[in-house]
Formats: C-alpha cells, structure tokens, sequence
C-alpha cells in the first residue's frame, strides 16, 4: 500500500474555513481551498508519501497491470479510471454538464482536443458531509413556466409561451435563456434578482429556489447563469445524502462541503457562472433536459460496508466501519483509494499494515490481496466497479 499527499486547489470559489479545519489547520486559511485530490490526474497527481519527488501518476505508468489489475487495464487502458475529492465551494460552481464518452468521441473527430482532451465520459457522486446547496437537474417545462409566471417578468413569460409548442419546450427555453443578446443580459438578470427577492419569502419551493439564486446574484453579479438558475431543480443534500450526476445533467453546486469521486476525464461545458470559457452550441447539443441527479443514501450490502450506489462504470464508492472486529475492503482485484476523513484508522495485509490519521489516504494496488480495516476505524473506499452483486440505483 502507498500513503497519499492530497493535493489542494486554490480556485476563487473556494472556502476559507472547510478544508483547512479539516485538516486542523488555522482559519481563514490563507487562501480561498477549493478541492483536496487523491489520485493519478495529470493536474494533480498525488504525491507518494514514502517515495520523494515520485507520484501515484508515475506508480501506475511504472507497472499498469500490478497498479490496476487486468481487468481495469482491459477495460479503461493504463489509467486509473476514478479521482477522489473533499470539494468545497464557498459560492456557486460553474453551471455545467458533460458529455457521455460517444459524444466526447464525435466532437473530437471533428475539433480535435480543442473542446474535449479525452474520450471518457465524466460521471461524478457527491456526498454530503454537511448541508451541501446544489442546483441538479432541469425542471420540466411546466414547472419552469409556472416559476417564470411566478416571477412575473414579461420577457420571460413571453420566452416560456413561445417555447410552449417546440419539441422538446424545456431545451427550447434553455436555449433561448442562452442566446439573450449580451447587450440585454445585465438589465434582465437584474430584474430577475428584484423579481426573486419578492417571491423569496413565499416559504414554498420557489421561494426556496428564488432565495438560492438572490444569493448566488451576491457571488456573480449579472451573469446570464443567474436566469439559467431558473430552469433548475434546486435541492440541499443533508449530511449523508448523496447526487449521482451522469452525463447530459446540468448542474451547479453551490456551497458547502462534500465528498466527490468522478471519472479521471477533463470533459466539461460550461453555460454560466465562471470566467472560464463558456460553449453555448456544444451544452445545447450534449445537455439532456429530461436527465437529473438521483439522490439517494447509502445502503448497506454486508456487515460493516455501505455502497453510494452510482450507475457509473468508472468507480464505485464505499463507507467502511469496522466497530467491533475488522472488516474486509471492498474492491479486490482492483485499483483503490481508501480515505480516513476523521478520527484515524488502520489498514492491515498479511504483510503490513498502515495507520492513517485524520484527512490522509493511501492507494491499494489491484494486487494487494486480503486487505481489512481494523476495529474502530472508518473509511471511504473508492474501487472499479465489480459485476454487479448489489443495486446501482439509490435508495
């Protein structure tokens, strides 16, 4: 087993307070932390803890198939197919979605990696571990109509009527959101800012909604993303709770602090919210507006183990305790990230065994055969899916 450094992230929208007390540093930190990545990504590689100037990266490029097994090697090539986050937003996240693998594979026949640096698609789970704001999900079109009707902005009452007869009205009404001239886009998120403070204190659904987005207004000011919010399912995910996001799901995730694992790709499209890059065309093409995030909790399969049950065929993700005697870990035969979040915990093989503290991790090679979690500790366990043993839909 090989004991991971994270690697922390300093993007604007990260928390000052979340990672760093964590990791029982002072507060504020001195820079807004916005991830902590365990894994092989070429962003971000984990450094080895016991192997200076050497990262998990290069661990697995050294010897793929004892790093991943054959059946990974088989299935995804000579990549460790997950990533492992503590994600923490201050303020909102880019509104995005990401495309599924064939369609990252047609767009790169025809534009190379100017659009999308890989083939994959980029499935992703988010688990809760304190109340986490999110928008996931498109409404469907008589919900958003009955909330721009609520709002009472005729621009948009007059967008959602003309929407009305297309096809598929709810995409009609993202799209036409999203070709608002930009010389009309500050005048139209503003007004609906003042139109969403007055529906906020309804104390309904779209008050809650409405209160979210005058928020978010606070952290973008007169960013078009503001109206797209309109169109979204808004949800706050309690400790426990979990969103599996696949692709074609339009979302933002908005504050607090979570536990994520996705596939190792960069695929992603951006519609608002951000200072990065925005696609209006290829969102419209890959977003799926009938598609939403499908929460759920853990469910337990066996004594000591939970699975967040995920239709992804990157990873699955396991919360392992181990109360009274030692409990086996989930993944064998394949490559894994076991995380102690809080408190410490020991992993143990016939042949050693590995203490981790508080926020610390370490990777188990597909190799590493009989590997358990000794009594009193707890963690997350991120492995390659097996054949299905259990149900991949949540609770």
């Amino acid at each position: 087993m090989d004991r991971l450094h994270p690697v922390v992230f300093n993007d604007a929208w990260g928390s000052r307070v979340s990672i760093a007390s964590l990791r029982g540093l002072s507060i504020p930190s001195p820079q807004r932390e916005s991830e902590l990545w365990m894994g092989a990504h070429e962003e971000g590689p984990s450094p080895l803890a016991d192997r200076p100037g050497q990262t998990l990266a290069d661990l697995v490029a050294a010897d793929p198939q004892q790093a991943l097994g054959e059946a990974a090697l088989d299935r995804y090539g000579p990549r460790l197919p997950f990533l492992l986050k503590v994600l923490a937003p201050g303020k909102a996240i880019s509104i995005q979605a990401h495309p599924t693998a064939e369609q990252a594979v047609t767009e790169r026949s025809r534009t190379a990696d100017t659009v999308y640096g890989d083939d994959w698609a980029k499935p992703e789970l988010l688990v809760a571990l304190a109340p986490f704001e999110v928008f996931v999900g498109m409404r469907d079109y008589p919900h958003s109509s009955e909330f721009l009707d609520r709002l009472g902005i005729a621009r948009l009452t007059a967008l959602a009527h003309r929407c009305a007869s297309a096809q598929e009205p709810a995409h009609a009404l993202l799209a036409a959101v999203l070709a608002t001239p930009l010389s009309e886009r500050v005048a139209l998120t503003r007004d609906v800012v003042a139109a969403c403070v007055r529906v906020e204190e309804s104390g309904d659904e779209f008050g809650d909604a409405a209160a979210a987005i005058v928020r978010v207004a606070e952290e973008h000011p007169d960013d078009i993303g503001i109206v797209v919010l309109l169109l979204m399912n808004h949800r706050v995910l309690q400790p426990g709770e979990y969103i599996d996001v696949a692709a074609g799901v339009l979302h933002s995730y908005v504050r607090g602090l979570g536990i994520e694992v996705l596939a190792n790709s960069d695929n992603v499209v951006r519609a608002g919210l951000t200072s990065k890059p925005v696609n209006v065309p290829e969102l419209l093409r890959i977003v799926d507006p009938h598609a939403d995030g499908v929460a759920g909790r853990p469910q337990q399969v066996r004594p000591g183990v939970e699975v967040f049950a995920s239709a992804s065929d990157r990873f699955v993700l396991h919360r392992v305790r181990a109360v009274d005697s030692r409990v086996r870990l989930p993944g064998e035969g394949g490559p894994r990230i076991a995380f102690c979040l809080r408190g410490g915990a020991e992993l143990i093989t016939p042949d050693e065994q590995v203490r981790l503290g508080a926020v610390e991790s370490v990777f188990v090679r597909a190799t590493e055969r009989d590997v358990y979690l000794s009594p009193g500790g707890e963690v997350f366990a991120v492995s390659t899916p097996a054949p299905t043993a259990y149900p991949l839909s949540p609770a």
